[in-house]
């Protein structure tokens, strides 16, 4: 149990960075006081964590690949995560100018880059912390430790930094000084919480390493294709589709909320804290569902859940009610995650996690780019955020239909 909840306390440790850098308060700071209108914000951010994403397709695979065969996963994972917690420390300097437009958008995006690298390898590590049995549990005790960890960081930020006229350490309001702290909170958090797993809990594999003359991309071609593209190439396609919806919902979704409602930051927080707590509730019920009706299954009414709530959103114009809808779209995203980690740690045996997992990043990256820079660009486009913000479901809808024809999924 203690392996269990150090697994999952690392989750509680990052979600501190997606939660406020990715999908709140900096990328709202962005859009609104750095970016030349909300609009234009919605889109270089877009674009920029399209492009990150991309980069991890690319690079996954092989780094874990080669991790599996060189006992590399531990050293990789706490290496990806110190460089995250280094450059968003660097966020202090980008200050509400236009002039740092380009700074920001550079270290955001490398900062994003090492955290999507480093969840390949602590993906990779859930069978070895936990039994087949109850792999659903774990995940998902995982990613409900996670949202907790976001509701807490939120309401910290707003209570030392957004809601106050006494700001800590000498802060002032001038310059976003406020603001820009937030990012030095979210790297000692980080850092703070991830310690026990990193370097407490986890250790490499000291068995010695077998001689093996194939390549990397070898060894990933037999996990993908053998005469036919085997289940697991399937689901990956199927994962990499809904994903790209969901990656564009998370991603996008504060700037949506900013621009549609004209909420203000208090407001977007509070939001957040809702949505992290019915977040929170899915992904623990979803975790313990898994474990007894299937992964399949619970993705599968995710899916359906999430499509519904989501369109339901477009055709809302009262902040009451979306933010009703925003409650019940965090029900359905917990489950989504923690089960589809599952699925894929359950085709896999514990000589190709690494290498798996490069390939599950693969699936929600190498198109990762899609669902931003399609919501991005829609919204363009049209000068619509509803209407761009409508690319996201139909990514879902996508993924959805292929993944109810593929039969050998538990």
């Amino acid at each position: 149990m203690k392996k269990i909840f150090n697994f999952a306390l690392y989750d509680f440790a990052n979600s501190a960075f997606t939660t406020i850098i990715i999908t709140f308060i900096f990328a709202t700071y962005f859009a609104k006081q750095i970016a030349p209108n909300p609009i234009l914000g919605q889109s270089y951010w877009g674009w920029t964590i399209g492009v990150t994403g991309f980069l991890v397709a690319i690079i996954g695979p092989v780094l874990g690949s080669f991790a599996d065969k060189k006992n590399k996963i531990v050293f990789f994972i706490r290496c990806f995560s110190l460089l995250c917690i280094l450059f968003t420390t660097l966020l202090w300097f980008s200050k509400p100018h236009q002039s740092y437009l380009l700074y920001t958008l550079v270290i955001v995006g490398i900062a994003n880059l090492f955290y999507e690298l480093s969840l390949i390898f602590y993906n990779s590590l859930l069978k070895d912390i936990s039994k087949d049995k109850n792999l659903g549990k774990s995940s998902g005790f995982g990613f409900a430790l996670g949202y907790i960890g976001g509701i807490l960081i939120l309401f910290i930020s707003i209570k030392l930094f957004i809601d106050t006229n006494n700001l800590p350490f000498g802060l002032v309001k001038e310059d976003s000084q406020n603001i820009r702290a937030i990012a030095l909170l979210v790297s000692i958090w980080f850092l703070i919480f991830s310690i026990p797993f990193l370097f407490f809990v986890i250790k490499e594999n000291k068995k010695k390493i077998k001689k093996n003359i194939s390549s990397n991309f070898a060894d990933l071609k037999k996990l993908l294709w053998d005469k036919k593209i085997s289940v697991l190439g399937k689901f990956l396609i199927a994962r990499m589709l809904y994903a790209d919806g969901l990656n564009a919902i998370i991603v996008m979704g504060g700037i949506f909320a900013v621009g549609v409602f004209s909420l203000e930051i208090k407001d977007l927080l509070k939001l957040s804290i809702i949505m992290n707590v019915t977040a929170f509730i899915g992904a623990f019920v979803g975790g313990v569902a898994n474990d007894k009706y299937g992964s399949k299954i619970i993705i599968i009414f995710s899916l359906i859940g999430l499509i519904l709530s989501s369109t339901a959103i477009l055709f809302t114009f009262t902040v009451s009610t979306f933010f009703f809808l925003a409650a019940i779209n965090g029900l359905f995203i917990g489950p989504i995650q923690s089960a589809s980690r599952v699925v894929i740690t359950s085709m896999l045996n514990k000589n190709n996690q690494g290498k798996g997992f490069g390939l599950f990043a693969t699936s929600g990256k190498l198109t990762s780019f899609i669902g931003p820079i399609l919501v991005s660009t829609v919204t363009y486009l049209t000068a619509s955020q509803r209407i761009g913000f409508s690319a996201a479901i139909l990514l879902l809808l996508s993924g959805l239909i292929i993944l109810l024809n593929i039969k050998k999924i538990n």
